[in-house]
């Protein structure tokens, strides 16, 4: 019925009629509001002032536009053909946004009201909340709309077997149209449950409110599928805790069935791959074990059942080293599952049937690491055989340097012997020029000192002559003239004399010849090691000469006070030679390739140690040999810079030294000062014999 109120054009009310409505209207307990045609308020409940003003502001007089002002459109076409009389009432949800900017779902019920003079004096607005209602509905749609499309097939059941609701899932999976499945009974989807066993089957998913079981549908072409099914009971006590279907009465039974022919396939395929993992880990010929994080065994294999005589069975879930055979294996389970390795593998060992065996056990993790598998590969008998191997290696090894210290010791000697031979063969031929030299120059000394004694008679001869007989005769003054008598007088005793330190120079050299080679001295024998350094470096002394372009070679002797020594002279003096030749050498290529910016220089010095050593060492300012070079420098038959001889000479020079007379040859060089060479020997060879 339409409100008729009569009112004047003031916006405000004022006879007790207009009041008494206006205050009737503003203590209705829901929002309700009275515009004039200007869509203006003329009155407000205190619930419309609660819900769409504020408390401090009056709405009576404001625009409602002003206040809504984001309605829809259809809004403002009804209120236009409400005023105009064309349209009575109405109503109109929507989602209405408030002065505060929050959001919410209202109904409008919309009237117009007459004046007096019964025109259309304006609207009276009622609006109520249904954001809850409105939340619920959109809920259970989606609910609906879930369950509809859910990938599992949905039935309703009523009490009596009938099928009253089914879902997409559900036909897809039976082959049956939503129609066809809603002129089905139970038992027609599940042969098992007949009538009889329905209602049996009904009251006790009543009593417990919730089922699962498995059990065998038949599809619309007569196929028999396994499915699991899950049953809820819906109680109607309920129902704000159920999903509403429209014309449906509950109690209901709500079937979730799920085709299981893919698990059941799935199951079968595990079951054989696990028998056929249990056929290959039984085939495996070592001991594999399944362990949990918790270190407990979650299965053996056959093997290591029968390694410890304890069933198979018997391990499920007993803790790791119950048996007490291994805690090598125990502590690398431990480890396994603290690191965070995937894979690893130690070799331990362990006691089977009272024997000792090494395994090699190599772990696997999976199940995300919360469980591993170990495989002990048994490897004894591969450690015996490797060890055996081993030893066979070593001993092979040891032959080969045996062999190879043969087979150096073969070569020294065999340089040695070529060498002992060289300077026999030199020894005797020295030793033959020498003699031969030696008389034919002894002869010549021994007369110079008679021709010097009848030169001098006959010089004074010819003196008395020149004083008894003052004046020679022509002839005598033009032979006087012509050989240049004078000259003669003055230059033949300083020839004679020039002859004389010739000879004593053949002599000198003879001597250091005879004294290097020492000929047919094999026996230790007490010597002058000086002397054997100057036979040296009188034969070395035109080696130290300027020649071929290049400066001569400063030779520096810093001897000490030695004592005679006992000891092979001939070989000492063959160690002196090769080590002085050898600096030469190095002196003459550093000249050649002009590597030297100082004058060139080798240094001999002698020093007596202690009662029973002496040192000699000998030295050149040639640029100095690496670390490596020092350490290989004795090596037998190994090329130097220059040739092979050198580098023999400086391994049968060491053997000389160490060998055959139980003393020291060292080797010491730097870049940018040179190499020196140190010899210490034992005063008293015979005593270390």
């Amino acid at each position: 019925m339409t409100p008729k109120y009569k009112t004047n054009s003031s916006i405000q009310p004022s006879s007790s009629e207009q009041s008494n409505y206006c205050k009737f209207i503003e203590y209705m307990p829901t929002a309700v509001a009275m515009l004039d045609q200007q869509m203006r308020y003329i009155v407000v409940s205190r619930q419309w002032q609660t819900d769409f003003g504020q408390k401090s502001v009056n709405l009576i007089g404001q625009s409602h536009d002003e206040l809504f002002p984001s309605l829809p459109d259809i809004w403002h076409k009804n209120v236009q053909l409400c005023l105009a009389g064309s349209l009575e009432q109405w109503e109109l949800e929507c989602l209405l946004t408030l002065p505060d900017h929050q959001s919410q779902w209202v109904k409008f019920n919309v009237q117009s009201w007459l004046t007096d003079q019964q025109t259309i004096g304006g609207l009276i607005v009622h609006v109520e909340n249904i954001s809850k209602h409105q939340q619920l509905e959109q809920d259970r749609k989606q609910a609906l709309l879930a369950i509809n499309h859910a990938g599992d097939a949905i039935y309703y059941v009523t009490s009596e077997g009938n099928v009253c609701y089914a879902n997409s899932a559900a036909c897809q999976m039976m082959g049956y149209s939503e129609a066809e499945l809603l002129q089905l009974k139970i038992h027609d989807i599940d042969p098992d449950l007949c009538p009889v066993v329905w209602q049996e089957h009904y009251h006790q998913v009543k009593q417990k409110g919730y089922l699962r079981f498995q059990s065998c549908h038949q599809k619309k072409n007569k196929q028999i599928i396994p499915v699991e099914v899950s049953e809820s009971y819906l109680d109607p006590d309920s129902t704000e805790e159920n999903i509403q279907l429209e014309d449906i009465e509950l109690p209901l039974i709500c079937w979730l069935v799920r085709d299981i022919r893919t698990q059941k396939a799935a199951h079968s395929a595990i079951t054989a791959s696990r028998d056929q993992l249990e056929a290959v880990l039984n085939a495996v010929p070592g001991l594999v074990s399944w362990i949990g994080s918790d270190l407990r065994y979650l299965g053996v294999n056959k093997h290591l059942a029968q390694a410890y005589n304890v069933p198979a069975e018997e391990f499920v879930g007993r803790e790791v080293g119950f048996l007490q055979t291994s805690p090598e294996f125990n502590q690398f389970v431990y480890q396994f599952f603290e690191n965070p390795k995937w894979v690893d593998s130690q070799e331990i060992t362990a006691n089977v049937q009272s024997l000792p065996r090494t395994y090699l056990i190599v772990a696997q993790k999976y199940q995300r690491g919360k469980a591993a598998v170990f495989v002990g590969l048994d490897i004894t008998q591969r450690q015996q055989m490797e060890a055996a191997l081993r030893q066979s290696e070593e001993r092979e090894a040891r032959r080969r340097v045996e062999l190879e210290e043969a087979l150096i010791q073969l070569q020294r000697t065999q340089s040695q012997l070529i060498q002992t031979e060289k300077m026999l063969s030199l020894g005797q031929l020295v030793a033959g020029v020498a003699h031969e030299v030696n008389n034919p120059v002894n002869f010549i000394f021994g007369n110079l000192s008679h021709a010097q004694n009848y030169l001098q008679e006959v010089m004074s001869l010819l003196e008395l002559y020149q004083l008894n007989y003052p004046q020679p005769t022509s002839d005598i003054e033009a032979t006087l003239e012509e050989i240049d008598f004078s000259f003669i007088k003055q230059d033949l005793p300083q020839l004679l004399e020039s002859m004389k330190l010739g000879a004593e120079r053949i002599r000198d050299v003879v001597r250091s010849l005879r004294l290097f080679t020492h000929v047919n001295e094999t026996q230790v024998k007490t010597v002058d090691l000086h002397e054997g350094l100057e036979s040296v470096l009188m034969i070395l002394q035109n080696r130290l000469q300027a020649k071929g372009g290049r400066s001569s070679i400063e030779l520096v002797k810093d001897y000490g006070d030695l004592p005679r020594v006992q000891c092979y002279a001939s070989q000492l003096n063959q160690v002196f030679l090769y080590l002085i030749t050898f600096g030469i050498e190095r002196i003459e290529t550093a000249l050649l390739q002009r590597q030297m910016s100082e004058s060139p220089l080798i240094r001999v010095r002698t020093q007596y140690l202690d009662e029973n050593q002496v040192s000699i060492s000998i030295s050149d300012n040639s640029p100095g040999m690496t670390l490596e070079e020092c350490q290989k420098v004795f090596q037998p038959l190994l090329k130097g810079k220059n040739n092979q001889e050198t580098s023999l000479g400086l391994s049968i020079a060491y053997h000389l030294v160490v060998e055959e007379h139980r003393g020291q040859l060292e080797c010491f060089s730097d870049l940018e000062r040179g190499t020196e060479f140190v010899i210490r020997i034992p005063c008293l060879l015979a005593q270390n014999e």
